[in-house]
């Protein structure tokens, strides 16, 4: 058809759906794909969706409750359009040539969010201004209206402060997110070999909810911006202003996405809230600081407080340090010897907010008894960990990465420590029981030694606790060795995701076959060189005693008998485990769950170990003998995200006071306080500016 009434439809882009056009359209059309990619799922993709809102869903209502943000108490948090060089054209995102009004207040997230045509939003507000929080309001009802409408995409909250856009796309990021926070969308799919998450990022099945761009690296902005406007799907990106302001006018700002801007509140609104959450016995206290600022507001010391109490952060802080004791007064605040500035006032929050929770903690009806922490101590061991985060620029704490708090020369020497002990003392023993002394006491005999028993004894002996030295020493060294070259490449031992069960699940037994190989093959290296190092030590040993003849001949056997052995021992679990493990267990994303699989599978990798090093002798004529796989037991052990969790996490940092005794537990509690926060399988900081508060504290 041609003609000047022709219509041309020209598309680009990723479109799913149906597509139905009346009249002529202008601009960029932004249309979700979720409805063409629910279509295609089959049950048990939907079932791993659906168990994937649920939890995303039970993370933020803890979220919210766990700050008693609810909507009948919650803090009247404003927004309006943000300023027209932080949005991007409006034929972009509605096809109009107006920008799009944007205006409303927390319970009304979803509306504000629905009215933009391109279903892509960026909101802006300074440090506790409420960004997260609103975030997990706008997951809470997205989440309800998916209910009615199956084919929405389940909206996930993503940290963005651990992606480096000039190392990683996005969509491979979030993919990888996803599988460390819900690790069994890590099961590959039974036609493409992607994984889940992959497949759902892909479909337009998750609506990614960026948190934090500030938090990128300075260096990073540019591109982190471009490559969030090239993901052509729904999307939602929280961030301070200034950075996200500097990024968008240097470069652009979010392709086809509408702004808004978090306002401070109103000296009103946060009267009005204070007041209305703590007794009425108490309020009159907080009636009496806001006439303060009302009838002197050019005060300095009125201008501060005015200003913190600006902010829903620090409203938040101040309710639970004077709303929930009765001991601190809220006048205090307005004491200009102690609070000279604003940020003397914003520390004494954060640093009152510790004390409070520890000494006052939360212990109502279903809730177990908690240790009686001190306060002044709880602040110490979360300062550790804040200082621990900073220095690793992320936000997220997890407790197989704690061992990477110590120096690398501390960990090398706790671990070959602990192995040397361990093996060198149990393979004298069993040299010894095993008939080492009648051997020494022959060999000293043919070397002209003296035949009264004491002088065979010390041969016995000696011979014992070189047999010992060498097998210790070897073990824990590489032990050692090969657990920092782990550390310094910026990994660590993840743990184990894996279910036991003979049970195999469509799509992913190749995958975890080809997983399990490589860990396997790295390991039998790993234990042959070990192996090949305790037979050449024989060797020179036999070379001194006997000549180099006989001495080479016994170190080439004994070199590849323990190469073998060890390499098989601790390679050949990883085989058994890709036979019986399992990976697609929608339970395992807590990280006590993760230390509980662990530990399971580091147990039965232990005893494959012993059977293994037991049989692998015998062709070579000396028996079926349990002992050398005991002996290697403790190399097993650290080379596990367990054994480092147990020897580092829960010894030597407690014993040199930089956590407590019972780190879990204390992780735990402050999970219940309102301290940390749960993400999948990490644990938070609940805001940044607390954590560089307790990292400040520490340090200084």
């Amino acid at each position: 058809m041609t003609g000047d009434n022709e219509i041309h439809n020209d598309l680009s882009g990723q479109v799913g759906g149906d597509s139905n056009q009346i009249g002529a359209n202008y601009g960029s059309i932004w249309m979700s794909s979720g409805r063409s990619g629910q279509r295609d799922l089959d049950e048990k993709q939907a079932d791993l969706l659906r168990n994937l809102a649920w939890q995303v869903g039970a993370a933020s209502d803890r979220e919210l409750g766990t700050w008693g943000i609810r909507d009948q108490d919650a803090l009247p948090v404003r927004w309006h359009t943000a300023a027209d060089d932080l949005v991007d054209h409006p034929e972009k995102i509605d096809g109009s040539s107006e920008p799009l009004p944007l205006d409303g207040r927390f319970t009304k997230i979803l509306d504000t969010y629905e009215a933009v045509p391109s279903k892509r939003l960026v909101i802006l507000g300074e440090a506790g201004a409420g960004k997260t929080v609103l975030a997990h309001r706008l997951i809470l009802s997205l989440l309800k209206k998916r209910e009615i409408e199956h084919a929405r995409p389940v909206p996930v909250l993503f940290s963005l402060g651990g992606w480096n856009p000039s190392e990683t796309e996005l969509p491979r990021w979030l993919a990888k997110q996803l599988v460390q926070d819900f690790p069994y969308l890590g099961v590959r799919d039974s036609v493409t070999k992607a994984r889940q998450a992959e497949v759902f990022i892909e479909r337009g099945l998750i609506l990614p909810i960026l948190d934090g761009f500030d938090e990128i690296s300075e260096r990073h902005h540019s591109g982190a911006i471009k490559k969030i406007g090239t993901l052509d799907r729904p999307l939602i990106v929280t961030s301070r202003p200034d950075e996200y302001a500097t990024a968008a006018r240097g470069i652009k700002a979010v392709s086809g996405a509408a702004a808004i801007a978090l306002e401070p509140l109103s000296l009103d609104e946060a009267r009005d809230y204070l007041c209305r959450t703590t007794s009425k016995d108490r309020a009159p206290a907080w009636g009496e600081v806001f006439e303060h600022l009302s009838v002197a507001p050019t005060e300095p010391v009125n201008q501060d407080l005015r200003t913190v109490l600006s902010t829903p952060l620090m409203i938040v802080l101040a309710r639970t340090v004077y709303n929930d004791t009765a001991g601190p007064k809220p006048l205090d605040l307005l004491d200009r010897r102690r609070f000279p500035t604003k940020t003397a006032v914003e520390e004494h929050l954060l640093d009152q907010y510790i004390t409070t929770v520890y000494a006052h903690p939360n212990t109502g009806p279903g809730r177990p008894s908690r240790p009686n922490w001190d306060p002044g101590r709880a602040r110490h061991w979360l300062g550790y960990l804040a200082t621990h985060l900073q220095q690793r620029n992320t936000h997220d704490l997890t407790w197989w990465h704690l061992p990477a708090t110590l120096h690398r020369h501390t960990r090398i020497l706790i671990t070959t420590a602990l192995v040397v002990l361990a093996v060198g003392l149990f393979a004298a023993l069993m040299y010894v029981l095993t008939g080492g002394i009648q051997i020494a006491l022959a060999v000293g005999i043919g070397l002209g030694v003296p035949r009264e028993p004491t002088a065979g004894l010390t041969v016995g002996l000696t011979s014992a606790v070189n047999v010992g030295l060498t097998a210790g020493l070897t073990a824990g060294l590489t032990a050692g060795l090969v657990n920092e070259v782990r550390f310094s490449g910026g990994h660590t031992w993840n743990p184990e995701r894996l279910r036991l069960s003979l049970r195999r699940r469509g799509g992913q037994t190749r995958a975890r076959w080809v997983t399990y190989f490589k860990t396997s093959t790295f390991e039998f290296t790993v234990g042959f060189v070990t192996g090949l190092v305790v037979g050449l030590t024989v060797a020179i040993l036999d070379v001194l005693a006997n000549g180099f003849g006989s001495g080479l001949a016994v170190g080439l056997f004994f070199g590849l008998v323990f190469g073998l052995t060890y390499g098989c021992a601790l390679g050949g679990p990883s085989i058994f485990l890709a036979a019986v493990g399992d990976a697609s267990d929608s339970q395992a994303t807590g990280p006590w769950t993760l230390l509980t699989r662990d530990r399971t599978v580091t147990l039965i990798r232990t005893a494959t170990t012993i059977v293994v090093a037991a049989m692998i002798p015998v062709p070579f004529g000396f028996g079926f003998d349990p002992t050398l796989g005991i002996n290697m037991a403790p190399m097993r052990f650290v080379l596990s995200a367990w054994g480092s969790w147990i020897l580092l996490a829960r010894l030597w940092l407690p014993l040199t006071g930089r956590l407590p005794w019972r780190p879990k537990r204390f992780l735990e509690d402050a999970n219940d306080y309102g301290v940390l926060r749960t993400t999948g399988a990490v644990y938070q900081f609940r805001h940044a500016r607390l954590r560089d508060h307790l990292a400040k504290h520490y340090q200084t």
